[in-house]
């Protein structure tokens, strides 16, 4: 264990929690900032084996803080998990990764997790809908869950598991506050931090056979970081972990027309789309096994392998609607 050398001399940690770090089967679901910086961590420390599942590709405006890519990978718009797989073998070649190039829904969440039985979940997401989707998924399930979030200057981690309170308890309404950093901005150190501190949370489960059941938040505008217990906000009649009640993960109707963060517009079309003939009158700019982008008069668009047609530029959801239906040779309805 040479390798691991350092970390082993620490005496709470050992080779005792080095052995059970290289047994230990972690799920990251969101490898953008917080989780690809989650992924690196956990590799060069010696994880056992590692599921990173995301459903983007690279872009340029990724790399300020994504430090698992490079600009090969935004140019090549390349499907996140797989070139952090990449990067991560580099680093590692004893861990074992296995990437999952997919969206995460109602639909799939509870197969995904029952088939790879992971020991733990860790939060890359940037999204609180799905946040909420894996605290139900985990709590039915019963895998231990680190909540991680950055947005702006702030960041929260805490862990949730079936001795503690869930998402649901500490905060029973998806927050009102804009959570996108499309809109709010992000800055480096903050996810850095944030991405420590979970996996700070992995290894005090490690060093001591629970975890720590306190939130830690921080403002690096504000220069504070506070950690408070949360054990307290066990709600007893909480429907999530009390009455196992899993409203979400039984909603398994997907939106066919979405409005994302940063007025970007989202159609859902039959994944068979993705080979079917383009327009004379679009230009295509990337074309890849993965991902297709196209630009049609002052909007560019994006095409997926599952069928997500995301519009950028679009004024509203007709003009959107419009520019969607001359993509095709053929058009379809949309």
């Amino acid at each position: 264990m040479t390798r691991y050398h350092r970390q082993i001399r620490f005496p709470h940690f050992g080779e005792q929690s080095q052995r059970q770090l290289q047994q230990l089967h972690v799920f990251v679901i969101g490898v953008g900032a917080l989780g690809s910086g989650i992924a690196e961590q956990l590799v060069r420390s010696g994880v056992g084996k590692l599921t990173i599942v995301d459903k983007d590709v690279v872009h340029l405006s990724n790399l300020h803080r994504q430090s698992g890519y490079v600009e090969a990978d935004a140019e090549a718009m390349k499907p996140k998990v797989f070139a952090l797989k990449e990067r991560l073998a580099m680093m590692n070649h004893e861990v074992t990764i296995e990437p999952l190039y997919e969206e995460v829904t109602a639909r799939n969440i509870e197969g995904i997790l029952e088939e790879l039985q992971p020991d733990i979940v860790l939060d890359g997401l940037d999204r609180f809908e799905t946040r909420y989707l894996v605290n139900e998924a985990t709590r039915k399930l019963d895998i231990p869950y680190i909540y991680g979030a950055v947005v702006g200057s702030q960041l929260s981690v805490f862990p949730i598991s079936h001795d503690g309170p869930c998402l649901h308890c500490v905060m029973p309404d998806v927050p009102e506050t804009m959570e996108s950093c499309d809109l709010n901005g992000v800055l480096p150190p903050a996810v850095h931090l944030a991405s420590s501190f979970v996996v700070a949370e992995v290894f005090y489960y490690l060093m001591h056979g629970d975890f720590s059941y306190q939130m830690t938040t921080s403002d690096i505008h504000q220069g504070k970081v506070k950690k408070i217990s949360i054990q307290s906000l066990k709600e007893a009649d909480c429907p999530v972990c009390a009455q196992h009640q899993f409203m979400r993960l039984q909603n398994k109707q997907l939106k066919s027309t979405q409005l994302l963060c940063g007025g970007v517009f989202q159609f859902r079309l039959a994944p068979e789309q993705f080979e079917a003939a383009i327009s004379k009158e679009v230009a295509i700019l990337i074309d890849n096994p993965f991902v297709k982008r196209f630009r049609l008069e002052a909007c560019d668009m994006t095409l997926y392998q599952d069928g997500r047609l995301l519009v950028y530029g679009a004024e509203d959801i007709h003009t959107a609607q419009s520019v969607a239906r001359q993509l095709f040779e053929h058009p379809i309805p949309i």
